[in-house]
Formats: structure tokens, C-alpha cells, sequence
């Protein structure tokens, strides 16, 4: 791993390994979504932050982050130049995408110092231990951003999928760069054999064990399947913010509702997106929209829907299960609210800054995570943006959730790759819950796929109709959903027993303070 002649550390080509890393992980994703490239992409990032100076790495890895993020957030802006003005869209993208490319620098910067490690075989499970925590860091807290992680672009590869049954999403990053690190280090002739052998076999052994030990668990089926009909009305951005067109929307949704029914009578459980209605339980004596309760018990069917509902104590996004026959009310809040459109601290402030026609950071997160009775069955559902996280969506699957239902509205970015972005997440989270997945969006994409993560149906973008899915409730038990996001917990394990000999080293290799050296005897 030496530099080529002419490339000194200081010279502007000596950053093109990380621009060209971050250029060449772009295909992964869509539309591309050549996955296999994200094996190997890496592989030029990391060898630039074993021979860069740990400044040169933080702007090394910052360069590799710009193109990548900006590629994939840059369908926000249709969202940000149709609502803000266009200086304070474009800001608004800029300081996003640097945020962003900040934590790749840092990832950067970190493996910089682990190159003091003199144990290849350390060495080579610091990067990725360090790679899952800069991702996991990402994830936490209030501006918590899962999108466009590395381990997305392996939605529709089934090792990979058994990987996250066993470790999370976590364990099939960490395997992921865990790979490019070795490949990296092999090609060094300088380096000792043996611990590469090692390397390589505890790659083996996590690679190998994490996809089989799924296949070990028994699969649960269910006798029929529960037949379902998926509504998308692609109501459009500027519907859903005119009060006027609430009853036209809803009147669309009963409509398509109908026929869904009357093309396929043994359809039973009828699927509407978010927001689709409006429901103020301050001046309505009924729960739901009376034209819904007279549609549900007109066929005899059941209707999961997506809500804005204003209680007596705050403004929620919700799901809620209308039955025949039933007064009862079945509702779930969403609890991991989108930062600053959701939920902002200071929202008044925001929307006088702002003077938008809508209000923006008013919602109200749920504090229950609930399931649905379904004549027995117990369903699950989450709302739009809490599909990124799989730590949240399992502790539905553990509770007796057979299926889980993502209720999106994605038409705020149009035919973008957001809608790619969100409805192949959804991949992931049923193989590492280990039960189908179905997500119902207004305008596209709505998907779904069984308990192993495979894909059982797409529908198009900005499409308006029904789409029949006989659900197969099956399932299996997966480690993930007993033990959560260990995976990280191992690897800050990990990185913090390598910091000790990572300073020492540093530190051996400092020069000594001035005056410090011995004089000559005469």
C-alpha cells in the first residue's frame, strides 16, 4: 500500500481515492441499485485513511461524503423549493448534505489513528467497527437520519438478508467493510499472513453463521391467507393541504375502496395511507368519518387507515382500524416524529419565520406502541419515517405482531428516488423481525414482502388504484428481534478496549519536546 510516484500527500490528487469511493458507491443505489458494488467501494477510502494524517483523512472522508449525499437527498429539494423560498431551500440542502458528509469525515479521521495499530488483524475490525458507530451515532437523537445507509443497497440479496435476521442492519454493515478492510490489507505484502488467515476466518464464521442460523428457525403459518386490498389514490401535495379537498380525497379512497371489494369479494382487510383523513375528536361525537362506517358495513369489511387526529390533548399522526360491527377504537401514534416538519421545539417561531400556509412541528409523538386485534390476529403499524429504524419497528414483532403495515405519504417527492429509498427499507425490516412487511403509500411506492424479505409486490409511482394481496401471515423467530441493537454495543466494546494501544503508539511515535534530548559527553 504505497503511493505512486508523483502523488505526494499534499497534492490535490492525492484526495481522488475518496471522491472517486464515494463516486463509485452511487450505483448501489437506485435506480442502478447494482448492490455488489457496495462490497467493493469502499475500498479506496479506506486505503486513502491508512496513509493519510488525520487532518487530511477528516477532509478526505468529507470529500468522499459530498457526492454521495448529495445524490441522495437531492429529492428533498422538490419538497424544500415547492414550500421555502429558494435561499433558504437551497441553504436548508447544503447544511444537510455537509452535516452528513461531516460523519463520514469523522469515520475518516477515526480509522486515521487506528492505522497505528501495529496487529493487522486488529486493525482490519477496527474500520468496520468504527464505520457501525459513526452509522449508528447518525441514527440517534432528535435529527436522527437513517437514509441512504450502506447496508440498504443489499435489499434484495437473501444472504444479506439473513445477515440482518441474525445481527440487525448493524452486523451486515459491519460485514460489509469488515470484507473491504481485509481485501485492502491482503493486497499489503508487508503485512503478516497469518493474522489476514485470521481475518478471514472471522469473516467466514460471521458471514457464513449469520446466514445460516435464520434457517434453523421453524416457520409459523397460518391455514389461509388474510386477502388484502391495498388503496393508493395519489392525491396529490396541494389536495392534501387544502382543507376544500378532505372530502374529495376521501371520497376517492371510498370509491377505490369499492371496487377493490367488488373485484375480489374475499378481500377483508382494506389498506389506506397516511393522513388520509382528518378526524377532530374535540367536535365529533363519532370516531370515523360516517361514510367509512357505512362503506365497512355495507361489505363486511375492515379498513387500516391513516389519520390526522386532533384530540383534546394534542395533534397526532395515527393509524386506526375501523371494524364492522365494532364501537371500539383501535389507534396508534406515531412515536418517531420526522425532526423539523413533524416536530420542531420552537414551531411558533418556525412558522412566523417561515409564514407558511400549513403548520409545521405541531404533532404530538404516542408514548404505547400498540397492536391491532384483527379478529384475533394480532397486526402491527408504524407511519412513514419509523420505518428506518429497526430497533423501534421489532419491539412490535416481539409483541405478537404477525405482520407490520407502513402507512406512507410519499408524494411530497414526487417520482424521485425518495420513493425507492423508503419502500426497499422495508426489506430489511422484515427479515430482521422475521415477520412480511406491507407498506401502503398515497402515490407509490407501496410494497410488500414476506418474513424472509422477499418481494412479493410493487406497485408503480403516481399510479391511482387498488392492488389485491392474498397475505401469508408466516414467520420465524429471529435473534435480532430478541436482542436488539447489540452489534453496536460490540463494536464500541471493540473500539474502545483498541484505543489504549492506538494512543501509545501515537504517542511512541511523537517526537520528543525541545531541549528534552542528551547532551554528548565530552
Amino acid at each position: 500500500m504505497r503511493l505512486r510516484r508523483g502523488t505526494k500527500k499534499g497534492s490535490p490528487l492525492f484526495y481522488l481515492p475518496p471522491l472517486l469511493s464515494g463516486l463509485a458507491l452511487i450505483p448501489a443505489f437506485p435506480p442502478l441499485e447494482q448492490g455488489w458494488l457496495a462490497w467493493f467501494a469502499l475500498v479506496p477510502l479506506i486505503w486513502f485513511c491508512l496513509h493519510a494524517e488525520p487532518g487530511q483523512a477528516l477532509c478526505g472522508g468529507f470529500l468522499f461524503g459530498l457526492p454521495l449525499q448529495l445524490y441522495l437527498n437531492l429529492y428533498l429539494s422538490d419538497v424544500l423549493l415547492a414550500y421555502l423560498s429558494k435561499g433558504l431551500a437551497v441553504t436548508t440542502l447544503i447544511l444537510l448534505v455537509t452535516l452528513l458528509s461531516f460523519f463520514h469525515g469523522l469515520f475518516a479521521l477515526m480509522v486515521s489513528y487506528a492505522r497505528h495499530l501495529k496487529n493487522p488483524l486488529l486493525l482490519a475490525t477496527a474500520i468496520p467497527a468504527l464505520w457501525v458507530l459513526i452509522e449508528y451515532i447518525r441514527s440517534l437523537g432528535f435529527i436522527g437520519y437513517n437514509v441512504g445507509y450502506l447496508g440498504y443497497t443489499q435489499w434484495h440479496y437473501p444472504a444479506a438478508l439473513n445477515l440482518t435476521s441474525t445481527f440487525g442492519y448493524w452486523g451486515l454493515s459491519f460485514i460489509m467493510v469488515f470484507f473491504q478492510s481485509i481485501l485492502l490489507l491482503g493486497l499489503d505484502r508487508t503485512l503478516r499472513r497469518k493474522n489476514l488467515i485470521a481475518a478471514s476466518a472471522i469473516f467466514l464464521a460471521l458471514f457464513c453463521g449469520g446466514a445460516f442460523l435464520p434457517e434453523l428457525a421453524p416457520v409459523e403459518k397460518e391455514k389461509a391467507p388474510l386477502w388484502t386490498a391495498l388503496i393508493q389514490g395519489c392525491s396529490t401535495p396541494e389536495e392534501i393541504l387544502t382543507r376544500a379537498s378532505k372530502k374529495k380525497i376521501l371520497q376517492r379512497y371510498l370509491d377505490l375502496t369499492r371496487a377493490a371489494v367488488e373485484e375480489e369479494p374475499r378481500v377483508e382487510l382494506v389498506l389506506w395511507p397516511e393522513t388520509v383523513v382528518t378526524l377532530n375528536m374535540k367536535e365529533d361525537l363519532l370516531p370515523h368519518h360516517q361514510e367509512m362506517v357505512q362503506l365497512v358495513e355495507e361489505l363486511g369489511v375492515s379498513i387500516l387507515y391513516g389519520a390526522q387526529l386532533y384530540s383534546e390533548e394534542a395533534l397526532y399522526n395515527s393509524m386506526i382500524l375501523l371494524s364492522p360491527g365494532q364501537s371500539d377504537f383501535q389507534v396508534y401514534h406515531k412515536q418517531r416524529l420526522v425532526p423539523f416538519v413533524e416536530y420542531f421545539p420552537l414551531e411558533t417561531l418556525l412558522n412566523r419565520l417561515l409564514k407558511l400556509d400549513f403548520t409545521l412541528g405541531s404533532y404530538q409523538a404516542g408514548e404505547q406502541i400498540n397492536l391491532f386485534n384483527y379478529k384475533g390476529t394480532p397486526l402491527a403499524g408504524v407511519i412513514c419515517f419509523e420505518s428506518y429504524f429497526g430497533d423501534y419497528t421489532r419491539h412490535f414483532a416481539r409483541r405478537g405482531g404477525q405482520h407490520l403495515f407502513i402507512a406512507t405519504n410519499d408524494a411530497w417527492f414526487g417520482e424521485t428516488i425518495g420513493l425507492e429509498q423508503h419502500a426497499q427499507v422495508a426489506a430489511l425490516r422484515a427479515a430482521e423481525m422475521g415477520i412480511g412487511v406491507t407498506q401502503i403509500a398515497n402515490s407509490g411506492i407501496s410494497i410488500s414482502f414476506d418474513y424472509r424479505g422477499r418481494e412479493l409486490l410493487r406497485t408503480g409511482k403516481a399510479e391511482r388504484g387498488f392492488y389485491i394481496l392474498p397475505l401469508d401471515l408466516a414467520r420465524r423467530t429471529t435473534l435480532y428481534r430478541q436482542a436488539g441493537d447489540f452489534f453496536p454495543l460490540l463494536c464500541l466494546l471493540l473500539v474502545v478496549g483498541l484505543a489504549v494501544p492506538v494512543a501509545r503508539n501515537v504517542k511512541n511515535l511523537s517526537p520528543p519536546p525541545t531541549g528534552s534530548r542528551r547532551r554528548k559527553s565530552r
